[in-house]
């Protein structure tokens, strides 16, 4: 161990086991879960209860990891052989052994009673404090939490935008927010939608912005931040170099006192001063051409006339200027100068931030009313659920007094991805501790790696703890250096490229974080390194840009086969920035090598395979008969295949029937090809029937069945796209349930899914977001894409910020959006502020290029697409700014793809030139032979011999009300009897009579099938048959279908059943059917019995499918309005 740096880490990691409180810095490689498995350890042999060690991280995944290392510890103490393993193993084992008999003394039996060990996620430990105190959280009973609550954001900022017809303040704050809008209502929701994901940045603030005093403190902050960037400017440009330019510039400022009257007097350095403002964009104006480089020489626009007695000036302010070439972040800091805004917002900018702030709250609390609604909640809500649990400093609940009592010992991983309100948590969780109190903090992370700013991650954060601490707890800094993961090729490379890539210092104002080298501990390997592989397209982001991806990706598959033939063993993954950068990779795979696998982690979206495309078809036009799109689509999908020639036939002379009255029109079928006539009149007489069905099976089941009989599974392309179709009919049961299936539903939710990850391929190749990526390794990496651009930030009504200054709390800072009209030249608030946040994403930028290269254990390739440029010194056009590949450049990337341009072995992307659309014909895929599956083809009881047209009539109404009953006590089985009651389903009557109404019966047809269904509905919940009937027995179910195999004229064929209610109970299983009868008058229960014994054959097939089971089976009929359950012999 020579290298100086493993010294300090191993002296670091020494301290990390003391009693004390830490920060922890650890690079990429440096084994942190290690290092947090032996100080949990260390800490269990200190206290006297096990729940005293409470140790957070962010996800699941790394709770169980960090549980099951702490267990398989105090698992091998007996079985491990201290003398095998190396120095951190072994000193592992001592900590366990440790554990172990302090665990003796105090008789906790941790190896029989594992969850004594706490260790949860943030997300968790909130949900479990808000659980704990409902009324201050105000949740009273505990809601679930959904991962997507879009739907709910867009129902609170529609119901917002609804208040504008009120005669309130509140109508009157929409109606002024709208006009500033220009009345564009869609822009101004999803602007709303877009804050509400982030409302635990600013809902505090927004209460506070009618507070006397805060916009002196917006005043105070602004004024700061413009304060910070002068300074930065006056520490470039220090006192020498301004006393050089005083007189000179003192010239100039006679000859042009207009632009530069600021310095007419200038005979002191300009100092970090907001007064000095505008002496200082003046000194730029006459150093910076427009384009923000330091001029070459000055005119008498510049305040330098032509003549004799100006020349010595002249000849002066050029030498300077010559001085200063070449100092870019000087010159940066300059051009800045003409950017910062005044630092107190105009009394109509300020009068905008009070429309928009309570705009914001009116939306939070429609926001509140949705989640109770919906049950639901999100993690923003638990997590300031969760801190209103805990109360504040003056008045701390019982339950923080509580967990302050039993919580002794706190350890956070990840640290650098923690967000404001959960650094707010833990300051509530360590509330009172002191640093002789024996309590402990230890935090760790690497904050290189903070990439999560979308989840409100704030590297700052870690930088501010770091030098402050957490409330009144200081922490002591440690910093590791090892990195056990990649060999010397990886990290040389990543040592000697990233100083280049990260700023200098930190910054947590800007999200700046500076480079810290680590050192490898594996041992030298020849054939480790990166590996740069240029690629040239004339002009890669128009014509050429299809060809350059390609060009890509073929490059790619070959680094992956090569990969392959040399390392079989070897595991390799793919990372990109964006997950659209992998469609072109997954398309050329798909033709050039379909045998390759490969598992692709959250890359390909469910609606972009065909086969899903198809389903979404088939579900847009059986939902919508109307939708010529989709019913030609259907027609030309696999399952059909007519040609282009007879589509055109059939419907290019009709503009205005549906596609479905057209393939009625027998005359009409005549005109096409044989072969289409036969496809036609095959999918005719499916969708016939499908329509027919259409509202009496669940709508999974029904659209499901269609597919089939079409033949759906045949026309995939293998076996493994049966998990997409299954993800598929999975929402759309979820859709079903929450009431909100539709057609257009499903097709936007089938976009926000992922397709599963191929079940055959195994670890070998992976491909994923670099996001992804996150703390796994790969023995190579492969980097593509690398001149792409990110997607710049979105327009806010409102941003927010917190300075802090010196000598006081942090201040507020906030401005808001810029109206249309607004003069685009002049440097607002909001502009600033916008170019912060760009300036921390390009710095987060740099992060994940960081954890992108250090995925990488034995091999890293990067690929990039440049431009060929002779004008330039290289050859290449530089890349773009805010690019991956632009960061590499000048020091990294630069030499080898000049190199590689000149020896004429980089790919150029050629084209073999562009489709003429006149002449394109797409290929048509489709099945051979067109008919419905053998097991389908026998006549089934409901098959319907007539086509279904516009004109077919609704179903009966008797039909159609024992249909609606149906679904009633589906509902009312699971959500269970406690939430129904008879003026529960009074109250829905008129949702009963819409639901009749849209089935096709007339407003008096309606009216009376609903009363029947209400009367059904009360007699059941009134009788005691119907209570026992639907309350919840073990192995319960409402509505299950089921199918099985039948004969039917020698032919094998499927026999589908549905069964009302199913369950278990006194030993028997139970088999009910629902009859919706009203016998005729003076007819009562001797009929309803023999009417009863009618169904006998039916329910005795039911029962046949669990003719293997030992369980006594038992069949009865419960008739709903008679609230009567009659067993069948």
């Amino acid at each position: 161990m020579s290298d100086p740096h493993l010294h300090e880490d191993a002296a670091a990691r020494r301290r990390a086991l003391d009693l004390a409180s830490f920060i922890v810095e650890a690079p990429a490689g440096a084994g942190k879960t290690e290092l947090l498995t032996q100080r949990y350890l260390r800490l269990l042999a200190e206290v006297r209860h096990p729940e005293e060690v409470l140790a957070l991280t962010f996800t699941n995944k790394a709770a169980t990891e960090m549980r099951d290392r702490i267990l398989g510890s105090l698992e091998s103490v007996t079985t491990a052989r201290a003398d095998e393993l190396p120095p951190h193993k072994r000193q592992t084992l001592d900590l366990a052994r440790a554990v172990l008999d302090h665990d003796a003394r105090q008789g906790w039996n941790l190896l029989q009673h594992p969850g004594r060990l706490r260790i949860t996620t943030l997300d968790a430990l909130c949900a479990s404090l808000a659980r704990q105190m409902p009324y201050l959280s105000r949740f009273g009973g505990q809601p679930g939490v959904t991962d997507d609550a879009r739907v709910h954001y867009e129902t609170a900022a529609r119901r917002t935008l609804e208040m504008v017809e009120d005669a309130t303040p509140d109508g009157a704050t929409l109606a002024a927010a709208l006009a500033f809008m220009e009345n564009d209502t869609g822009r101004l929701e999803r602007l709303i939608v877009a804050l509400l994901g982030r409302r635990d940045q600013w809902l505090h603030d927004a209460r506070r912005i009618a507070e006397d005093g805060l916009r002196e403190e917006i005043r105070a902050g602004f004024t700061a931040l413009i304060e910070r960037d002068l300074g930065e400017l006056a520490g470039r440009l220090d006192a020498p170099r301004q006393a050089a330019l005083m007189p000179l510039l003192r010239y100039a400022a006679a000859h042009q006192p207009d632009k530069l009257g600021a310095l007419a007097n200038w005979q002191a350095p300009l100092a970090a001063r907001i007064d000095d403002l505008p002496a200082w964009r003046a000194l730029a104006g006459v150093l910076l051409t427009g384009k923000g480089e330091f001029r070459r020489s000055v005119t008498r626009n510049d305040g330098f006339p032509a003549g004799s007695d100006g020349k010595p000036y002249k000849d002066a302010i050029v030498a300077v200027l010559a001085g200063l070439a070449g100092d870019d972040t000087l010159a940066t800091a300059l051009a800045r100068t003409a950017t910062l805004p005044a630092a107190i917002l105009s009394d109509s900018e300020w009068l905008t931030v009070t429309v928009f702030a309570r705009l914001l709250q009116l939306a939070a609390g429609q926001l509140w009313l949705a989640f109770q609604e919906a049950g639901e909640v999100d993690f923003i809500e638990i997590a300031a659920r969760a801190g209103l649990a805990l109360g504040d400093d003056e008045a701390p609940t019982d339950l923080a007094q509580a967990l302050d009592y039993r919580i002794s010992h706190l350890l956070v991983d990840e640290f650098q991805d923690t967000s404001p309100l959960q650094v707010e948590l833990l300051e509530k969780l360590t509330r009172g501790w002191t640093p002789a109190d024996g309590r402990t903090l230890f935090v760790v992370g690497d904050p290189m790696q903070s990439i999560y700013r979308f989840r409100k991650a704030d590297v700052g954060l870690f930088l501010r703890v770091r030098t402050d601490g957490i409330g009144d707890i200081r922490l002591e800094n440690l910093r590791l250096f090892r990195n056990n993961r990649s060999y010397p090729g990886i990290v040389d490379w990543v040592n000697q490229s990233f100083p280049h890539v990260f700023p200098a210092a930190d910054s947590p104002e800007r999200g700046a974080v500076r480079y810290a080298e680590s050192v490898a501990t594996r041992p030298p390997r020849a054939d480790s390194g990166v590996t740069i592989h240029p690629l040239f397209a004339v002009d890669p982001d128009t014509a050429q840009r299809t060809e350059a991806l390609r060009t890509e990706a073929l490059r790619i598959l070959d680094i992956i086969r090569s990969t392959h033939r040399d390392h079989p063993d070897e595991r390799i993954a793919v990372l990109v920035r964006a997950r659209s950068h992998l469609d072109a990779l997954v398309a050329t795979i798909r033709q050039e090598a379909p045998g390759l696998r490969f598992q692709a982690v959250d890359i390909e979206g469910l609606d972009g395979r065909q086969h899903i495309q198809d389903l979404l078809t088939l579900a847009h036009a059986l939902l919508h008969r109307a939708d010529r799109i989709h019913w030609l689509a259907l027609l030309r999908a696999p399952w059909c295949g007519l040609t282009l020639a007879d589509l055109h036939a059939l419907a290019a002379d009709d503009k205005h029937a549906t596609i479905w009255q057209l393939m009625q029109d027998e005359a009409r079928i005549a005109r096409l090809s044989a072969d289409g006539r036969q496809r036609l009149m095959t999918v005719r007489a499916i969708l016939g029937e499908a329509l027919a069905e259409q509202g009496r099976q669940h709508p999974r089941r029904w659209l499901q069945g269609v597919w089939l009989m079409l033949g759906g599974p045949r026309c995939l392309e293998s076996p493994a796209d049966l998990a997409d179709v299954d993800a598929f009919f999975a929402l759309m049961d979820e859709l079903t349930a929450a009431g909100k299936l539709s057609a257009e539903a499903l097709q936007q939710k089938s976009g926000e899914l992922f397709a599963p990850p191929d079940p055959l391929a195994g670890a070998q190749l992976q491909m994923m977001t670099i996001h992804k990526s996150k703390g796994l390794e790969f023995d190579t990496v492969i980097l593509p894409g690398l001149q792409r651009s990110a997607r710049g930030n979105d327009a806010s009504l409102l941003l927010w910020d917190r300075v802090a200054v010196a000598g006081s709390r942090e201040h507020l800072v906030v401005a808001p959006l810029k109206a249309r009209s607004a003069n685009g030249d002049s440097a607002s608030a909001y502009d600033y502020l916008h170019r912060l946040e760009a300036e921390r994403s390009a710095h987060e930028a740099e992060r994940l290029l960081y954890v992108a290269a250090t995925r990488a254990i034995r091999r890293l390739h990067l690929l990039g697409t440049l431009k060929p440029d002779a004008d330039q010194e290289t050859g290449m056009k530089p890349p773009a700014a805010g690019t991956l590949l632009g960061l590499l450049w000048p020091q990294a990337l630069a030499p080898a793809c000049a190199a590689a341009l000149a020896a004429g072995v980089a790919d150029l992307a050629a084209t073999d030139g562009d489709i003429d659309p006149a002449s394109f014909v797409p290929d048509l895929r489709r099945l051979r032979d067109v008919d419905m599956p053998a097991v389908f083809a026998a006549p089934r009881p409901l098959a319907v011999a007539n086509p279904v047209d516009e004109d077919t009539p609704a179903p009966t109404l008797d039909a159609a009300v024992g249909t609606l009953v149906h679904r009633c006590l589906e509902l009312i089985a699971n959500e269970g009897l406690a939430h129904w009651s008879a003026e529960r389903a009074r109250a829905l009557e008129a949702a009963y009579r819409r639901w009749l109404t849209q089935a096709g019966h007339g407003a008096t047809a309606a009216a009376d099938g609903a009363g029947t269904v209400v009367d059904a509905l009360c007699q059941t919940l009134a009788s005691a048959d119907g209570r026992w009937v639907l309350t919840r027995h073990a192995a319960a179910a409402a509505e299950q279908a089921w199918s099985s195999r039948g004969e039917g004229e020698g032919t094998a064929v499927a026999v589908n059943h549905v069964i009302d209610r199913i369950f278990v109970a006194d030993g028997c299983r139970w088999i009910i059917d629902y009859k919706t009868v009203r016998p005729p008058p003076g007819h009562g229960a001797d009929f309803l019995r023999a009417r009863a014994a009618d169904y006998g054959p039916q329910l005795a097939r039911y029962a046949s499918l669990f003719a293997g089971d030992a369980m006594p089976v038992r069949r009865a009929i419960f008739f709903p309005l008679q609230g009567l359950l009659v067993e069948l012999s």
